[in-house]
């Protein structure tokens, strides 16, 4: 419950107070009014400390990726990079809507700080700046675009949940007309195979899907930006 507003001395506000009442609130349909209720302030209060509403996103994301517990940095670069983006897909998951604000342009101070902290690890294990870099884009925009498709789709279902949307999809991709057999074109029985492969990725939890992607990308990099000498070596 929000604190009473009481006469006389005015109630301590700081950013952190404000991002707690962010959270509270939570990010999909965050309102200043929402916000000043639950910190027990009042809007003008709030606009002095969050002239607009990319302020208060900014702070309560900071405070929650600030709180959210980050796994390791020791271990070879491939271990630390799946578990950290893992762990990324999750805090996303933790904060519905947050990912949204982030992926318009949203960047609180803490996101690039874990962003260094992930590439400089990388560096350590013997990547480039620039192959560090684009390492780490990578694995944390594929996280940040897949929970970012999750929620949306979940949005459209009936009751929000991850399960009304897999079935919600079952049942559409199952559905769809199939286009009669053209010379060259798939057959149907591709067709088929390929539907039904579809199907049970849909029927998976999304985060299996994810980490499906994930080490498809993370091969690459060891292809592409990893130096060979350094494959096993430990990222810390």
């Amino acid at each position: 419950m929000p604190e009473p507003r009481r006469r006389g001395r005015p109630v301590e506000v700081d950013p952190d107070r404000i991002a707690r009442a962010v959270l509270d609130v939570g990010f999909d349909g965050l309102t200043f009014a929402a916000v000043a209720d639950r910190a027990g302030i009042a809007q003008a209060t709030l606009y002095r400390h969050a002239p607009n509403r990319d302020e208060l996103v900014r702070l309560g994301m900071d405070l929650a990726l600030r709180g959210y517990p980050w796994p390791s940095l020791d271990g070879p670069w491939r271990e630390v990079l799946e578990r950290w983006a893992l762990a990324s897909w999750r805090a996303w998951e933790a904060h519905p809507g947050a990912v949204v604000e982030a992926t318009r342009g949203v960047v609180p101070p803490s996101l690039v700080q874990l962003s260094d902290e992930i590439a400089v690890a990388l560096m350590r294990a013997g990547f480039g700046p620039a192959q560090a870099v684009l390492a780490v884009d990578l694995v944390f925009d594929l996280a940040a675009d897949n929970r970012r498709g999750v929620e949306d789709l979940a949005r459209t279902g009936t009751d929000g949940s991850s399960e009304a949307m897999r079935l919600r999809l079952d049942a559409q991709w199952r559905a769809a007309d199939t286009s009669p057999e053209t010379g060259g074109g798939p057959t149907r029985q591709e067709r088929r195979q390929v539907r039904d492969a579809m199907v049970e990725a849909i029927r998976q939890e999304p985060v299996q899907w994810f980490l499906g992607k994930l080490r498809v990308v993370l091969a690459g990099i060891e292809r592409e930006l990893a130096p060979t000498e350094s494959r096993t070596r430990g990222a810390r």
